[in-house]
C-alpha cells in the first residue's frame, strides 16, 4: 500500500473545498484510499496529463472534479 503525502497547499485547497461541497466528502476519501491501494485503478477514469501538468496524472472524484498527483518510488 502507497502512503500518500499531501502539500500544506493541499490541505488547505481540500479543506476549502469539502467545506464548499460537504456532498463529496465520502467520495474522496474512497479516491484517496483506492489510489494508496492500487497504482492503476480502472474506476477512477486515470489518465495522464500534458502540456504544464506533464509528469502528472488525474483521478476523477465526480463528472466535474478531479484530483492531480503524482506517483512517486513508493508514495503518491
Amino acid at each position: 500500500m502507497k502512503c500518500v503525502l499531501t502539500t500544506p497547499r493541499f490541505e488547505r485547497r481540500l479543506e476549502l473545498f469539502v467545506r464548499r461541497h460537504p456532498e463529496l466528502t465520502s467520495e474522496i476519501k474512497r479516491v484517496m484510499t483506492v489510489l494508496a491501494r492500487s497504482k492503476y485503478p480502472t474506476n477512477l477514469k486515470l489518465h495522464k496529463l500534458g502540456g504544464i501538468l506533464k509528469g502528472c496524472f488525474s483521478a476523477s472524484i465526480s463528472y466535474e472534479y478531479r484530483v492531480i498527483f503524482i506517483f512517486l518510488e513508493s508514495d503518491i
